[in-house]
This record gives C-alpha cells, sequence and structure tokens, in this order.
C-alpha cells in the first residue's frame, strides 16, 4: 500500500519467509510468516513501524479536526483551536518537531502541518476538510495492517 500527497507519504509493505521443518512425527512442515512494515513520513519526520502512539496521536488529531470542521462550517467564521506537536530527538539533524495547527483564511478553517528542524520550519502544507480526509482514510488504513506482537511464553508446569 503507497499513498503520496503534498510531501506525506504513507507505505506498508509485507515480507513473506517461508521456514521448513519437521514435526514431532519427522514430516517435512513449512511455515509462512509475515513481515508487515508501516512508515508514515511527513517530510523528513518518520513515524516507524509499531509506533502505535504517535499513529493514533496523529488520526486523534486528525479526527479531531474534522468534528470541529463540522461544527463550525455552517457558523460564520468559527475558529477551531487546535495545536497539536509531536517531537523526535534525532542525533544527526537535532530536534524535529511535527506541528498539528487549525487555521482561518478568508472565514475557511484549513490543517495546517508544519516541520521544524532545530525552531526553523522546513516544510508546511495546508489542507482542506476533504484532504484531512483522505489523509485520516490512508493512516486509518495504515494502523489496520499493523500485526498484533508475538510474545512467547513458556508453559508452566502448574
Amino acid at each position: 500500500m503507497e499513498f503520496e500527497f503534498k510531501g506525506i507519504r504513507i507505505a506498508a509493505t509485507v515480507e513473506i519467509g517461508q521456514s521448513d521443518y519437521k514435526d514431532a512425527d519427522n514430516r517435512r512442515r513449512t511455515r509462512f510468516e509475515r513481515d508487515v512494515r508501516v512508515q508514515v513520513r511527513f517530510w523528513d519526520f518518520t513515524i516507524e513501524n509499531g509506533d502505535l502512539f504517535e499513529l493514533a496521536f496523529v488520526k486523534s488529531t486528525l479526527n479531531y479536526f474534522m468534528q470541529a470542521y463540522w461544527k463550525r462550517s455552517s457558523k460564520e467564521g468559527g475558529r477551531i483551536e487546535l495545536v497539536k506537536a509531536l517531537h523526535h530527538e534525532n542525533p544527526r539533524d537535532g530536534r524535529q518537531s511535527l506541528y498539528f495547527a487549525a487555521r482561518q483564511k478568508n472565514k475557511k478553517n484549513f490543517l495546517h502541518i508544519c516541520l521544524t528542524q532545530d525552531g526553523a520550519t522546513v516544510d508546511e502544507v495546508y489542507l482542506d476538510g476533504q484532504e484531512v480526509i483522505m489523509l485520516d482514510i490512508a493512516i486509518g488504513k495504515a494502523i489496520s495492517l499493523l500485526p498484533p506482537r508475538t510474545v512467547e511464553r513458556v508453559a508452566s508446569m502448574f
């Protein structure tokens, strides 16, 4: 799965590995294992595979904006109060911050997504309501592809 829009990229890949083994009756068996990788990039700000907190943060921010957008679309000049941020510390690039903020221009609301690096704006985009819905759908699909974490547990004797 790939989604790319205005510098935002969402990708999901699956690698299938094959393992051959013999069971307890010495019969040959084959097992296929899937390794799903999900990556969301806002320009150079990357949300790596399995970071459900950051993916959920982005998705909930998009949902909040959309709910406020529809509530205020009928009201003349209704402002949306929204400013949220994610931060990454990178030894090579310094501090990266991804900001989500509601902005208003000509009495229309937009979602402003802005990437800063060490306090300086690197990239930014303004999304209208329909574009936010597209992004929300793509991130929701990526989240749904995340596999559960496998935990091996040794059986106890009791």
